[in-house]
């Protein structure tokens, strides 16, 4: 998964393409906006944490893959966060071009950052930027799905105004007494915690042994992340990544 798509090492397999209509578009930080879309057809039948690629109606902009970040809806919604990549082609024309009301192409499902529906482990997720789009997903049909379940976010920003959904998260603590938000900053003025993750982790989950660990972000932090949740105890079996990639 890239900020301007998703890389993977093997080729990706032809799926279903859809045409969608633009109906919002909302900038939630200084580099990431959030695109919300609607079925001209059937919805798409996909599982939170898999990812899609995007391109213009006409193809004239490239396909890029970007993470649904919410679970599937009885009206077939799903919601794109997309980083703003400097020569990234296709961030840039959503940013700069793409408006409410635009049709836009939709492929796939792909995949494997998704979750086993037989678990009933407690959950660590970790993620960074728009790191967070499939892990909102993830969390928002664990939460329907086994309301009662230990789920604990640690969320990285640089400073208060990259911290997303912090209003989203802060309701889901308030109605599920088991679900945790935890903002993280790297820089800026702030409150406790401060800090990488892998600093922050002993205090928030000093023992991981049997949870299931959710990464997503830069290919850094993901390493730095998976290392300090297997120091603390999280099976490697249980440590599922999505890289996002800061390249075209």
């Amino acid at each position: 998964m890239t900020a301007d798509g998703n890389l993977g090492a093997a080729p990706i397999p032809a799926r279903d393409e859809a045409p969608y209509r633009v109906i919002a578009i909302e900038h939630r930080t200084r580099a990431i906006v959030e695109v919300w879309l609607q079925p001209m057809d059937q919805p798409m039948d996909y599982r939170p944490g898999e990812y899609v690629l995007l391109e213009d109606s006409m193809r004239q902009i490239p396909p890029r893959s970007y993470s649904i970040a919410n679970a599937p809806r009885p009206d077939g919604l799903i919601s794109l966060l997309i980083t703003r990549v400097a020569d990234g082609t296709t961030s840039v024309w959503v940013h700069d071009q793409l408006r409410r009301g635009d049709e836009v192409t939709v492929t796939g499902p792909y995949g494997t950052f998704v979750a086993d529906p037989a678990s009933t482990a407690p959950c660590l997720y970790l993620a960074a930027g728009s790191g967070l789009a499939p892990i909102r997903a993830l969390i928002e049909a664990a939460l329907d799905a086994i309301p009662q379940r230990p789920l604990t976010l640690i969320f990285s920003a640089r400073t208060e105004a990259d911290v997303l959904d912090r209003e989203r998260f802060g309701r889901w603590q308030i109605r599920h007494q088991h679900c945790r938000f935890i903002r993280t900053l790297t820089g800026g003025p702030g409150p406790a915690p401060r800090g990488r993750v892998p600093g922050v982790l002993e205090a928030a989950c000093p023992d991981l042994e049997g949870c299931d660990v959710f990464i997503a972000g830069a290919p850094g932090f993901i390493c730095a992340c998976a290392l300090a949740a297997e120091a603390h105890g999280a099976p490697r079996a249980h440590v599922r990544t999505e890289s996002f990639y800061a390249a075209p």
